[in-house]
């Protein structure tokens, strides 16, 4: 047997269990509403313990929506440097730490999901905090080790620096998404995020 066999089978039957209690999960939400859903009928729907049904999701909106925790890649660190473009960096940062909260799922049946019921969209909108959040405290690592950056700026220190940034950086996603028509983050194009950035850079340097 190739050595590779044992993992690969664990890795499939993971993401088999993780569909398997997506799909219960909104399919139940589409017959009994997000209050008729509940976790326990979820795991029954679909084969697995409570127990299990949280080491997939932490809550029963995230298996709903097909989402997860949003995670940082330290591999998308790597070649970050505040010297060029630090607002276009960080927002490609925020999208692609956002885009990892999507773990699959029918994107269409979510954005249906999403119009339908306002408590899928909040814990959607928690999911970004997450994600926001996550940029925030690497951004602040990183500005603390370069020279200029790390004191702060004027009153205001590295972490203050740090939370501003990511919020400008958050203009040209909400404005790509909102153009497009997108669930955030999730469908959204490189193109349309890449044009995004440039009326944004126009901007700054037309009202500098």
């Amino acid at each position: 047997m190739h050595p590779t066999a044992p993992s690969s089978l664990r890795a499939r039957k993971k993401a088999e269990t993780w569909a398997a209690i997506h799909e219960a999960a909104a399919a139940l939400v589409v017959e009994r509403g997000t209050d008729g859903t509940t976790v326990e009928a979820v795991a029954e729907a679909a084969g697995v313990s409570p127990r299990t049904f949280f080491n997939y999701f932490r809550t029963k909106e995230d298996a709903i929506l097909g989402m997860r925790a949003p995670a940082l890649d330290p591999a998308l660190l790597e070649d970050f440097s505040p010297e060029h473009d630090l607002l276009g960096q960080v927002s490609r940062l925020l999208l692609a730490v956002a885009r990892s909260a999507y773990a699959g799922g029918d994107a269409s049946r979510r954005r249906e999901l999403l119009r339908e019921y306002p408590q899928l969209a909040l814990r959607r909108r928690e999911l970004t905090t997450e994600a926001e959040e996550l940029v925030r405290r690497a951004l602040v690592d990183l500005l603390a080790a370069d020279p200029r950056w790390a004191d702060g700026l004027g009153e205001h220190d590295v972490d203050e620096a740090a939370r501003m940034l990511v919020l400008l950086a958050g203009v040209p996603l909400h404005f790509a998404i909102s153009s497009a028509h997108h669930s955030p983050a999730a469908g959204l194009t490189p193109e349309e995020h890449e044009s995004a950035l440039d009326l944004f850079h126009r901007l700054e340097r037309r009202l500098a």
